[in-house]
């Protein structure tokens, strides 16, 4: 029932509207309520004078159903003969989904220059409202502050205009020009109905994708243009919604300048501080007068906007952007504010526009203060002067850095000068006991993050490191590299920060060792007792050990009489590890220590046997390749690493040996693949295959090449045959049948590496198409001369037939699977057959690339039998 209701009202406006056209301008934006329910206002602009008015506009929900929404206001212009008429409904939706609000409304009005016959174009605006669990809330509103009712631009001059979109939610929006809509509110065709305005009234038309800035530079041809824009919601890089906003511009002749506003660079500024700045528009044509305003979300949310002080003036206008913005209004986006300046022409009044960013931080944390405590450190800072703060970040790095004092920061700033996030805590104090090294400065810095997601800039730095109370490893070198009498060098530091009242002594010390990095631990070492804490040894040589397949990992103890006061961190050798090929030996090396390493020396020994070993090579991150090698030669390698502890105190720097190893270089990598191409002869029945010797591009040992082949598209290629010569690089595949097929080829190097190549290209070629012909004639007389029936020689690539012959009452006469058919005239019942004409049909299964492809055809044949 309601459809036809719908239909019969359509059909009175389209009658209607036929002598009463006069829309011009219009789109639908909406605003959250609660739940699925939205608050939807619907502007258009139409002419005041025509017969045709709407007090109420019939709106379709996109979810099925359509309501009728009353008009709230009308805003007269009569200078112009316009109108903008507002409209305001709530709909609740079901549930979530994505629906497609429109409005549509005959006609547009007469004299649009760039859509054909627009007084018979179908007015039609929409909006798309995403509604979904998933983009969280609050979910989903957008608003445009400006109606473009009436809109005027200048002939050969700069125009702009932004429509003050703004996203109260936060989203963010782009926009982009789409061509307007019609009926069924579908887009209307480009060419043939729309073309957009300059592609008729010349000059080029851009749109801001991020400000939404419309410029039209220049219009040279005067009248009335329609265009639209699509405003698209995105939050956190997922689209939710869009507005279209259809619009019409009129060009005229005129002598007008616009104003010009004067740039203000971009801001951030700390919740707490007030801002005032002014914007300065000046007028090129003496005695106009400037009028200064400003749009955007800055000025119509939260509970406490900005404002904006107008300015009207002669020549030159200043207008005021005033703020106090508090913690509530930080945001990890900058808010964007239009400035706007206008002329008062009497013709065209033209405007100016300005986009200005401005940024509100929550200021950082201040007085933040490390102490270290045992074996952990304690970070106090004061609780952020904002109330809405849900946690603090705690980032820790082992350098400090001098800090930018910036209003201007930005999310992760942290992590982008190397700090670490190791945890968050909902009081001002935090402890980091996350495996901290005695030895190591730490330095800390905190930020606050607000209940909606905004990171404070940073607060200033403090470092620390923990009381050397504990014996410190510094070195576990290798001396000697052998499988059975290998020797180890450690060291360790004696604790300077030891309460030797609490622990007055005598002291020594106990080191554990293990093979490898876990497993039971081996004591290797209790040192005698001493009096004083500065005078036990702190270097052992460790003997008899396989340094040469296994690395060793050591802790040392320190005892005040027989009572345990502390044990450092474990330190191992580092190990090295190589992989040999072609003419290179790659090598890596692990390491597990509580200091840092920075620098890495690699060593060759200059002959097997010879010890001397030169440094060929330095790099700061683990890994090292040799190159240029001779492939079966033996080479012999070492490692050593220098770091240290970032804290003062200990001995710096760090320097340790790997274990020596050798390895023989060998040929490893395949060369490049070459590339292959194909042709064939039908006739000849022969493929011919060609490639690409890669000695020529990007290899210098292909030896060989190996062809691979399969008859059918899709099939597995197998091995063909090979070719042992790189400079034969040429194939003729005949005496198949075929010459449909796919190939590829290989290059291989050396027959003592036999490394093969990936494969070539995959090349196919398919055989040739109606090669199997009948004739429509035979004469089975005995005579010895066109006494069997048989296809027009020479046929090819074919598998088998289908036959079927019948006489002219649809009798079946002969039938037959081979393709040589030799039919000498007689019927099934073994029979001569009359003369006369017979009627055949044939299914031929063609041998193609594809596999058997059958070709079905028929015809006819006469048997003429000589007497």
């Amino acid at each position: 029932m309601i459809r036809n209701i719908t239909y019969t009202l359509l059909i009175v406006l389209w009658a209607f509207g036929a002598n009463a056209t006069h829309n011009r301008s219009g789109s639908i934006t909406y605003v959250h309520i609660s739940g699925n329910t939205y608050e939807f206002t619907i502007k258009t602009c139409t002419k005041t004078s025509s017969d045709a008015d709407r007090p109420e506009l019939e709106v379709n929900w996109g979810d099925g159903t359509v309501d009728t929404i009353p008009r709230q206001s009308i805003d007269f212009d009569p200078n112009y003969d316009v109108q903008i008429n507002t409209y305001i409904g709530s709909h609740t939706f079901t549930g979530p989904a994505s629906y497609i609000i429109s409005v549509e409304d005959p006609n547009r009005n007469a004299g649009v220059l760039n859509i054909t016959n627009s007084v018979d174009k179908v007015f039609c605006i929409q909006t798309e409202l995403i509604i979904s669990p998933f983009i969280g809330t609050p979910n989903n509103s957008l608003v445009i502050e400006d109606c473009p009712c009436p809109e005027f631009a200048c002939q050969n001059k700069l125009y702009c205009y932004n429509l003050s979109a703004y996203d109260p939610d936060g989203d963010s929006l782009s926009y982009s020009l789409v061509p307007c809509r019609g009926e069924d509110c579908l887009e209307m065709a480009i060419p043939e109905i729309y073309r957009y305005p300059d592609e008729v009234g010349g000059g080029i038309m851009t749109i801001d994708p991020v400000s939404g800035t419309l410029c039209w530079d220049a219009p040279q041809f005067q009248g009335e243009y329609n265009l639209a824009i699509r405003i698209s919601e995105w939050r956190n890089g997922f689209y939710v919604g869009s507005v279209i906003q259809d619009m019409q511009l009129t060009v005229r002749a005129c002598n007008n300048d616009p104003p010009i506003i004067e740039d203000v660079v971009d801001t951030c500024v700390f919740a707490g501080t007030v801002v005032d700045i002014p914007f300065v528009a000046h007028d090129p044509n003496p005695g106009d007068v400037v009028t200064v305003t400003a749009t955007g979300a800055v000025f119509n949310v939260g509970n406490n906007p900005a404002i904006f002080v107008d300015s009207v003036a002669v020549d030159t206008a200043v207008g005021h952007f005033q703020w106090a913005p508090g913690c509530e209004e930080a945001s990890n986006s900058y808010y964007t504010v239009i400035i706007h300046a206008v002329d008062d022409d009497p013709i065209v009044p033209l405007e100016d526009l300005s986009t200005f960013r401005i940024k509100v931080n929550i200021p950082p944390v201040q007085n933040v203060v490390v102490t270290p405590t045992g074996s952990t450190m304690t970070i106090n800072w004061d609780p952020s002067i904002c109330g809405n703060i849900d946690h603090y970040n705690i980032y820790r790095n082992l350098d400090s850095l001098t800090l930018a004092d910036e209003t201007c920061c930005s999310p992760g700033a942290a992590g982008s000068i190397g700090y670490e996030l190791i945890g968050t805590s909902t009081t001002n104090s935090f402890v980091d006991n996350s495996g901290l090294v005695v030895g190591n400065e730490y330095c800390y810095l905190v930020t606050a993050v607000t209940t909606s997601g905004v990171e404070s800039c940073l607060s200033n730095v403090d470092c620390e490191h923990l009381n050397f109370e504990i014996p410190v490893l510094t070195n576990v070198s290798i001396n000697t590299t052998d499988p059975a009498v290998g020797t180890d060098t450690v060291k360790w530091s004696y604790p300077k920060e030891l309460n030797t009242t609490t622990f007055p002594g005598p002291y020594h010390y106990q080191l554990y060792r293990i093979e490898g990095y876990q497993g039971a631990e081996t004591l290797v070492l209790t040192t005698p007792q001493q009096a004083s804490i500065i005078n036990p040894d702190t270097t052992f040589e460790d003997t008899g050990l396989d340094t040469e397949n296994n690395p060793y990992t050591y802790r040392v103890e320190l005892y005040s009489d027989n009572l345990l006061i502390g044990s450092s961190l474990t330190a191992s050798s580092i190990y090295l590890t190589t992989t040999p090929n072609d003419n290179q030996i790659e090598l890596n090396w692990v390491e597990a220590i509580p200091w840092t390493n920075n620098t890495y020396e690699v060593y060759r020994e200059t002959s097997p046997g010879s010890t001397v070993f030169n440094l060929i090579g330095t790099t700061n991150s683990i890994g090292y390749i040799d190159t240029g090698l001779v492939n079966g030669a033996e080479y012999c390698y070492k490692i050593k690493t220098i770091g240290g502890y970032t804290s003062s105190g200990i001995a710096n720097p760090l320097e340790n040996w790997s274990q020596e190893v050798c390895d023989i270089p060998v040929d490893l990598t395949p060369p490049c693949p070459p590339v292959i191409s194909i042709d064939g002869d039908c006739e000849l029945e022969e493929t011919y295959l060609s490639w690409t010797n890669p000695n020529n591009s990007c290899a210098d040992d292909v030896m060989s090449y190996n062809l691979y082949f399969a008859p059918f598209e899709g099939d597995s290629l197998i091995f063909l045959t090979s070719f042992n010569s790189a400079l034969d690089t040429s194939f003729t595949h005949a005496d198949r049948g075929s010459i449909a097929g796919c190939y590829y080829v290989t290059a291989v190097d050396s027959a003592q590496y036999g490394n093969e190549s990936d494969p070539s290209n995959i090349a196919c070629i398919d055989n040739c198409d109606g090669l199997y012909e009948l004739p429509n004639v035979f004469t089975p007389d005995g005579s010895g001369v066109n006494d069997l029936y048989h296809p027009i020689l020479p046929y090819k690539f074919v598998d088998h037939i289908d036959l079927q012959v019948f006489n002219r009452w649809g009798d079946l006469v002969f039938e037959t699977t081979d393709p040589d058919i030799n039919w000498n005239g007689y019927n099934l019942n073994g029979k001569k057959c009359n003369d006369g004409v017979y009627f055949y049909k044939v299914i031929v299964y063609e041998i193609k690339l594809a596999g058997l492809v059958p070709r079905e055809f028929q015809g006819n044949i006469h048997i003429i039998n000589s007497h």
